[in-house]
């Protein structure tokens, strides 16, 4: 007969938790939702991402028209020296401006203006701009994916602890009670002489060990749902009930790598960002170009102007004016603004954008490097722990055959306690480390699909 092989005992490990499985049951994903749609952090980053809308929507509307309204109203006076040749009214014979003359003016003033005013072209400063600020919206999105992805996992491995600990409690039970039952036992096998007080005081001093152990467990295991309660926002009463799977993760056939990891499209986004802000950079010599359209309304109204001269009366030549109104004062035309030079500003921008480009494009490649590496670990240890699950499977049954030997034996009078108390005790550890290895199988998965942008809620479902 042909040896067994490694290959083959994984087939079959895999094959026995493939029927009809899924890695996680629905509670478990529900409670996963229920950890996104309260997680603060995630709030805080949607909260972040409005703003950059926002001011991204600000950009791309500086193309719409504007309207503005102006009005204002005053009291005004000036006076005004005047020096100019000398005229004689053939008449009167009176000389104006002879030497220098001081006019004296006042009046009440009320205006008001309409202008609407709308951008041709930004010198394509609105449009490199406007697509820079959603490349970078876009590395935001990115960058909360892979946040949704690490409590995804917190929430997970927040799951498995507990059913660790309620597996070691089940554990412990059944050990106590073998402890019990043996104890019983012995304290008649002492009454009729056939043992003594030193193998009752081992199996007390076990059980003691034993209560110990059971004390630690559901002080870890009520900070452990006190946790998932906040992480979750459902009370703890409620999570007591949930019965969570401790099984070993099945990966299906992923077609993802590395390069599909959230911080990667980040980086790109970002630098995708730098591109079209060099292009603002580069194009800011252009001329701006606005059309513009206004309408006016003026009334100078209870103005007077004293003058120097008089009627040959004697009276004083002084003009009063009820109303000079302006209306309708219209205007129409197209305006332009080009900083031909500006001390060199853009210059600075473009250099200091250039370096900011290629800090971000040779942080790419250290993280491309890292990643890779990164994945290929995770793929090994993911590999490494389903070999070892094989293993712990058997070691745990042959701890089990070897306690039922044990405990037989020693009923035989063929062992001693403490290889009797020793059987127990390498029981419990098969058992306990089964359970924690397909704990940090179940880990390895989580990374590995980290490692390729695939911890996402809809993949969970499959």
């Amino acid at each position: 007969m042909k040896p067994i092989t490694i290959p083959f005992l994984l087939l079959l490990f895999f094959c026995t938790f493939s029927i009809a499985q899924n890695n996680l049951s629905e509670t478990e994903i529900d409670l996963i939702n229920r950890s996104l749609e309260k997680s603060y952090t995630l709030k805080e980053a949607s909260h972040e991402l409005s703003i950059d809308s926002i001011e991204s929507k600000t950009i791309r509307q500086n193309f719409i028209p504007t309207l503005e309204l102006d009005a204002s109203y005053g009291y005004g006076a000036s006076r005004i020296n005047v020096d100019v040749p000398t005229v004689q009214l053939p008449i009167t014979g009176i000389n104006l401006f002879e030497g220098e003359s001081r006019f004296d003016a006042a009046g009440q003033v009320f205006s008001t203006d309409l202008t609407a005013k709308a951008l041709l072209f930004s010198g394509l400063q609105v449009n490199y701009g406007s697509k820079a600020s959603e490349e970078k919206i876009k590395a935001k999105n990115f960058m909360l994916n892979a946040t949704k992805s690490e409590i995804i996992k917190d929430v997970i491995d927040t799951f498995d602890k507990i059913e660790l600990l309620k597996h070691s409690e089940i554990v412990i039970t059944k050990s106590e009670k073998r402890l019990a039952k043996e104890k019983e036992r012995v304290v008649k096998a002492i009454e009729n002489g056939l043992a003594i007080p030193y193998d009752r005081q081992k199996i007390t001093a076990a059980e003691l060990n034993l209560a110990s152990k059971k004390a630690e467990l559901y002080g870890n295991l009520s900070l452990l749902y006190l946790k998932l309660s906040m992480l979750t926002n459902v009370d703890i009463a409620t999570l007591e009930k949930y019965q969570f799977d401790l099984k070993p993760w099945l990966l299906q056939n992923n077609t993802n790598t590395f390069n599909n990891r959230p911080e990667l499209k980040a980086l790109d986004a970002s630098i995708n960002a730098y591109d079209y802000k060099l292009k603002m950079n580069r194009n800011a010599f252009l001329p701006k170009v606005q059309a513009l359209a206004s309408l006016s309304y003026s009334n100078l109204f209870n103005a007077n102007l004293q003058t120097p001269y008089s009627l040959t009366g004697g009276e004083n030549v002084n003009l009063e004016f009820n109303k000079i109104e302006l209306f309708p004062s219209y205007f129409l035309g197209v305006g332009m603004h080009w900083e031909i030079f500006s001390g060199l500003k853009n210059a600075n921008e473009t250099t200091k954008t250039s370096i900011e480009k290629s800090i971000a494009e040779e942080k790419k490649s250290d993280v491309e490097e890292k990643l890779a590496l990164f994945a290929k670990k995770v793929q090994v240890d993911f590999e490494v722990k389903n070999q070892q699950l094989i293993f712990k499977e058997q070691e745990k049954e042959v701890a089990f055959n070897t306690l039922n030997m044990a405990i037989k034996s020693y009923q035989e009078g063929l062992i001693s306690i403490n290889d009797r108390l020793e059987a127990e005790t390498d029981y419990q550890d098969a058992v306990l480390n089964y359970y924690k290895l397909i704990a940090q199988q179940r880990m390895a998965a989580v990374e590995l699909l980290i490692s390729t942008g695939s911890l996402q809620v809809e993949n969970l479902k499959n």
